[in-house]
C-alpha cells in the first residue's frame, strides 16, 4: 500500500510540471449493463443497493439510494467524498468502497456495516437538528423496487477518450514547461529528497504521464509489490489484470493473481484512478477543469461507433503499420497484414490482442507453447469460433443483415484452396485493390431479368423472382465493403450463395449456374434424406436468406405466390 501512495504524493510535489488529465462491497449498480437507469426522478444518479451476491433472496427490498443527494448536501456543508469513503493510510488516495468498516464479507458483517454507517449518520444528523435521511427500516426498504431495477450502463473508454486524456496531459505539461522556459519533452532530474525509486525511474526516463494510468505488479525482495512503470510493452488494457475471472494464460499470471486476491476488480481500479485525478484536479483547478465527479456523466450509455472513431489517432505503442506473418516451415506462404487499417476498424485492441500487445506468434508457434495455452498457429489464425481469430472475426463480420443473407448459406460448405490462396499468397506488400464487381459482363442469356418459378402453380400462381436485382443489390453491398470486396473476387461468387456446390466442369453449357431442378427432384429420395425435395430447397434457400437480412416481406405465403382463383363447379340444370 505504501508503494502505491509514494506514485500520488509524488505527483502533487510535481504539479507545475505534470497536470494530471485524466467497490469490494458497495454493490451500488445492482446489475450493470449496456441499458440507461431506469426507476424514479433523476435516476442516473440513484443506487440500488442489494448485494444479492451475499444476501442470495432478498427478505427485504433493496435500498435506493440517493447518491446526488448526498453529495449536494456534503458540498453544501463542505465535506468531500472523504465523509463516506475511506482514505489509504496515508490519506492520499480515497477508495470509493463503502461501508467503510466492514470485517468480512458475511451477511452480518455487511448488513451491519451499513446500518451502522448509514443510520448511525441519520440518527447524529437528528441529534443536531440537522436535515436528515431515515432511521427505521421500511423508510428504506421500500417496497415495489426489485434487484437490477436500477441499472447503469458500463463506461467505454474508447480511442477518442484516451487520445483527449494524452492531449490534455501534452498541453498542461508544455504551458507549465513554458513558464519555466523549457521545452517539451524533458527529463526531470530527481532531487535529493526523491523516493530512491521514484529517483531511478526518473533517470531511466520513463514516460511518466502514461504511468499514471499504466502500471504493472512486479516482484521486490521476494514480494509483491506496485511498480509505477510505463513501456510501449507493458500497455495493457485496464481490463487485462483487473477484469478479475476471465480467462487469463502465464504472462500476466502475477498480476492477476495479485489483483484477485485484493479484489481489485476493473470497477474498484477505474474508480480509485479515475476519480482521485479528477477529483485532484477539481481541487487545484476547479470543476470546469476536470473530468466527471457524477456518476451520470461517465455512465451515459452513449457509444462511438467505429465510423466516428475512424479518424482518431490509435495509440502509439511502437506498432507496426503494416505486417507480414510468415511461420518458419510453414506449409503455406506468408500473409500481408495492414495493421492499421485493422486497427481503424475496431474499437480495441483487445479484439485481437486478448493477453498482451505483443505480436501473435510470440506465444501462438507452429506447434503450440505454454504462452499460448498451447494454441498452435493455425488454431491461432484460423478457428472459426474464435473472435480472437483472423477467420472467426470475418465470420462474425458475415453474420451482419447486409451480408448474412448469403453466409447462412454458405455455412456448411469448405474453403477451397484458391479462398486459402487469397491471403497466404507470399505478398510482402499491400495488393492492389481489386476492381468493383459489376453486373455489366452478364450474358442475358444466361442471367434471365427475372425468373418464373412454377413448381407450385396446382394451387398457386407461379413466383416471380426479380433475379436481376437481387445481383445488383447483393454487388452493391459487396462494393461498399473493403473485406468483402477483396474475398468476392469476381461477379460469380455473387452466385454460389444460391446456386451451392456447383461444379463448372460438371455443369451443361446452357445452365452455368445450373437450375435448381437440376439437382433437388419433386419428391424426397429415400436414398439421400440429406438432400431436401425441390420445395424445401427453394423455400430453404429464399426464407432463411430472407430471415438473416431482417426483409420485411415475405412473410405470408401470398407474398410470393398469387393464390389462384377456385374455379366454380358446374351444376347440372335442376329437372322441372
Amino acid at each position: 500500500m505504501a508503494k502505491r501512495t509514494v506514485l500520488f504524493s509524488s505527483l502533487v510535489s510535481l504539479a507545475l510540471l505534470i497536470i494530471i488529465g485524466s467497490t469490494v462491497l458497495y454493490s451500488g449498480w445492482a446489475n450493470v449493463s449496456g441499458k440507461q437507469a431506469t426507476g424514479a426522478a433523476e435516476p442516473e444518479e440513484k443506487i440500488a443497493i442489494a448485494h444479492t451476491e451475499i444476501f442470495g433472496v432478498l427478505e427485504r427490498p433493496p435500498v435506493i439510494f440517493n447518491h446526488s443527494k448526498h453529495v449536494e448536501t456534503l458540498q453544501e456543508e463542505r465535506q468531500g467524498c472523504e465523509t463516506c469513503h475511506p482514505y489509504d493510510k496515508e490519506k492520499n488516495l480515497i477508495f470509493f468502497d463503502f461501508p467503510k468498516k466492514v470485517v468480512g464479507k458475511d451477511k452480518d458483517a455487511v448488513m451491519n456495516g451499513y446500518h451502522t454507517e448509514c443510520i448511525g449518520c441519520h440518527t447524529q444528523r437528528f441529534r443536531e437538528e440537522k436535515e436528515t435521511g431515515p432511521i427505521t427500516c421500511m423508510d428504506c426498504h421500500i417496497e415495489g423496487c426489485k434487484p437490477g431495477e436500477i441499472s447503469f450502463p458500463r463506461v467505454e473508454f474508447d480511442f477518442k477518450l484516451h487520445a483527449d486524456h494524452e492531449e490534455r496531459l501534452k498541453e498542461k505539461e508544455i504551458k507549465a514547461l513554458e513558464a519555466a522556459n523549457l521545452k517539451y519533452p524533458i527529463v526531470v532530474k530527481a532531487s535529493k529528497d526523491q523516493d530512491p525509486r521514484e529517483k531511478e525511474l526518473v533517470e531511466k526516463k520513463l514516460e511518466r504521464n502514461c504511468a499514471l494510468c499504466h502500471h504493472v505488479y512486479g516482484k521486490a525482495e521476494g514480494e509483491l509489490v506496485y511498480e509505477i512503470v510505463y513501456g510501449t510493452d507493458k500497455a495493457w488494457s485496464c481490463l487485462y489484470c483487473h477484469e478479475i475471472g476471465a480467462p487469463r494464460g502465464p504472462t500476466l499470471a502475477t498480476e492477476t493473481r495479485l489483483t484477485a486476491e485484493r479484489d481489485l476488480t476493473i470497477r474498484k481500479a477505474s474508480h480509485t484512478r479515475c476519480l482521485n485525478c479528477h477529483l485532484f484536479i477539481a481541487d487545484q483547478q476547479g470543476e470546469e477543469e476536470s473530468g466527471p465527479l457524477l456518476c451520470s456523466k461517465c455512465h451515459t450509455g452513449k457509444y462511438r461507433t467505429i465510423a466516428q472513431l475512424e479518424k482518431v489517432p490509435r495509440p502509439d505503442v511502437g506498432q507496426p503499420e503494416t505486417a507480414f506473418v510468415n511461420i518458419e516451415h510453414a506449409k503455406l506462404k506468408g500473409v500481408f497484414f495492414d495493421h492499421s487499417f485493422h486497427e481503424k476498424n475496431n474499437k480495441t485492441c483487445r479484439i485481437c490482442h486478448h493477453e498482451t500487445l505483443n505480436p501473435c506468434a510470440e506465444c501462438h508457434t507452429l506447434v503450440g507453447k505454454p504462452e499460448g495455452q498451447g494454441i498452435n498457429t493455425a488454431d491461432a489464425f484460423h478457428n472459426l469460433f474464435s473472435e480472437k481469430s483472423c477467420v472467426g472475426c470475418h465470420r462474425v463480420k458475415t453474420s451482419a443483415k447486409e451480408c448474412a443473407g448469403c453466409h447462412i448459406l454458405l455455412v456448411t460448405q469448405e474453403p477451397d484452396k484458391e479462398i486459402c490462396l487469397l491471403c497466404h499468397n507470399g505478398r510482402r506488400e499491400a495488393p492492389p485493390a481489386p476492381a468493383p464487381l459489376s453486373v455489366a459482363g452478364l450474358d442475358p442469356e444466361v442471367v434471365k431479368e427475372d425468373v418464373i418459378i412454377k413448381q407450385l402453380e396446382k394451387q398457386y400462381e407461379p413466383a416471380e423472382m426479380p433475379h436481376m436485382d437481387i445481383i445488383k443489390e447483393l454487388v452493391e453491398i459487396s462494393n461498399d465493403s473493403k473485406l468483402a470486396t477483396y474475398f468476392h473476387g469476381n461477379i460469380q461468387t455473387m452466385c454460389e450463395a444460391c446456386h451451392h456446390r456447383s461444379y463448372a466442369a460438371a455443369e451443361a453449357e446452357k445452365d452455368s449456374p445450373p437450375l435448381c431442378g437440376n439437382c433437388h427432384s419433386v419428391s424426397s429420395d429415400p436414398l439421400d434424406l440429406n438432400k431436401p425435395r425441390l420445395l424445401a430447397a427453394y423455400h430453404r434457400q429464399c426464407i432463411d436468406c430472407h430471415q438473416a437480412m431482417k426483409l420485411e416481406k415475405p412473410k405470408k405465403c401470398v407474398d410470393c405466390h398469387k393464390e389462384k382463383k377456385k374455379k366454380k363447379k358446374k351444376t347440372a340444370p335442376k329437372k322441372s
